[in-house]
């Protein structure tokens, strides 16, 4: 094995791969959970909290960065997206706190025990993408939103020989745009499905009239009425559920199918994508469906399972970055 080496502290972070860094930070808290003497849920989201510091801290300290003004965070261009990786982590099923009064525990036992196992594998391509979902709107989609498009034709090179220009030139679906994972981003006349890679969630607005899902959707039986909280609410998909056999439908299915192959050209490295094939979840807001609050916790961008937004996480980063460069 060859590697580079270097002695200056900014060739390291010039360098530095996010999806290399973030998946190094997951089985490290993974393996300070499981230290028999000290490990527990509270000090591995402590230590993913300090180690992001320390990583910051040593950007400004040695290198160009400590010029900069100290009221600003100054962030590695590589490593942009590391404080939202962190947090995200930190709201994980692998180290959330599962114990919110009057609630029912989320993840339950096993379901942390399966994140942890898989988390203990995890490739560094989707290490953020399976603490942090992918919120994409389904409704109002433009034109080509989950249609098949084929690649314009890719010149063989050094770097890329005919096999890649082969898989290269494989049709793609054009995937609806993201959205960041928080409950601003929802609209109750909208349509979403959201991305854990391990669940496909798809959210229906309270407001979205039943002429407008069903385009998605196919019910077995009509719309009834169904006792929530208390009170009757109509307009309940009952029986079976499917993809309706509409343009809109087709669609969904095809943007289904090239989030399960996660954009890989060909099967080989769908196989390495994901570990499992991932079910599609029904969420109707408003109408007693018992996934409602289980997507509402993977909203990783609001303040869920006693953790806060991002823009606080950031602010209590630079403040730490702040104090351990002063202590230093």
């Amino acid at each position: 094995m060859g590697l580079m080496t270097t002695k200056i502290p900014a060739d390291i972070y010039r360098s530095s791969d996010l999806g290399t860094v973030s998946t190094i930070m997951t089985r490290e808290a993974i393996s300070g959970l499981e230290n028999p003497n000290d490990g527990s849920l509270a000090s591995a989201r402590h230590n993913v909290f300090e180690k992001c510091v320390s990583l910051l801290a040593n950007y400004r300290k040695y290198t160009t960065a400590k010029s900069s003004p100290s009221g600003q965070l100054i962030l590695p261009e590589s490593l942009q997206l590391l404080p939202l990786f962190c947090l995200s982590l930190r709201k994980s099923r692998m180290f959330r706190n599962s114990s919110v009064p009057f609630k029912a525990a989320f993840p339950t036992a096993d379901e942390r025990a399966y994140h942890i196992f898989y988390g203990r594998m995890v490739c560094p391509n989707l290490s953020l993408q399976c603490v942090h979902p992918n919120l994409l709107q389904v409704s109002d989609m433009r034109t080509r939103d989950g249609e098949w498009i084929t690649p314009p034709v890719l010149q063989a090179n050094n770097y890329a020989g005919e096999e890649v220009v082969a898989a290269s030139m494989e049709p793609v679906c054009q995937l609806p745009k993201s959205m960041n994972p928080s409950i601003a981003c929802l609209d109750e006349k909208g349509m979403y499905v959201l991305d854990d890679r391990f669940t496909f969630y798809l959210f229906i607005g309270k407001d979205v009239p039943e002429p407008k899902w069903q385009e998605l959707l196919s019910v077995s039986t009509s719309a009834g009425a169904q006792r929530v909280g208390g009170e009757w609410v109509s307009n309940v998909p009952m029986g079976e559920l499917s993809l309706a056999s509409t343009e809109a439908g087709h669609k969904l299915r095809n943007i289904l199918y090239q989030l399960r192959r996660l954009n890989s050209p060909n099967a080989t490295l769908a196989i390495d994508a994901r570990h499992t094939h991932a079910p599609l979840v029904l969420v109707f807001v408003g109408r007693g469906s018992v996934f409602e609050e289980e997507m509402d916790s993977l909203l990783v961008d609001d303040p869920v399972g006693h953790e806060k937004s991002y823009v606080d996480f950031l602010c209590d980063v630079h403040k730490s970055v702040r104090q351990k460069l002063v202590d230093d």
